[in-house]
């Protein structure tokens, strides 16, 4: 998916969202869960939301959009600077999705692999155990993608 310069991009909120987000924040940062249908598929969105919580310039993005018939959304996404990609299980679907739409994705996990998480049918986690996730890849967006923004602009 090709990134449009933002005075080419047909949706008014999506070119706004972008500005603002830009001029506020400086570099912004996509951060999203895939969603799946089993347990640690759900808990990934939820982990998606606390980042966003607490991280001010991580924002949760529509990655559903990043086919190039759908502009609006998928184009604010393409707009960040930093993309990060949670996956429920090993088979990383939404990381491939970014990856076959070209997107770069600076940090990745799958909470099987990476979390010890155990797969299991239906919507129920436990809500103590998303909150430890979230605090560990809260420190890698800290440690490996904050620290090389302030790197770069020589702070």
């Amino acid at each position: 998916m090709k990134k449009k310069p933002v005075e080419e991009i047909k949706t008014e909120s999506s070119r706004n969202t972008i500005i603002n987000q830009h001029k506020k924040f400086g570099k912004t940062i996509s951060v999203n869960g895939c969603f799946g249908s089993s347990n640690i598929g759900q808990e990934t969105g939820f982990i998606a939301r606390e980042i966003a919580r607490r991280i001010p310039n991580a924002f949760m993005r529509c990655p559903i959009a990043l086919f190039p018939e759908v502009e609006g959304p998928s184009q604010v996404l393409l707009h960040d600077d930093y993309n990060v990609v949670i996956d429920g299980c090993k088979a990383r679907c939404l990381a491939k999705t970014y990856e076959k739409a070209g997107i770069k994705v600076d940090l990745s996990y799958a909470l099987d692999e990476d979390f010890g998480c155990e797969k299991k049918p239906g919507p129920d986690f436990d809500e103590e155990n998303m909150k430890e996730i979230a605090e560990k890849i809260i420190k890698d967006i800290k440690d490996k993608i904050l620290t090389k923004k302030e790197d770069k602009n020589g702070e």
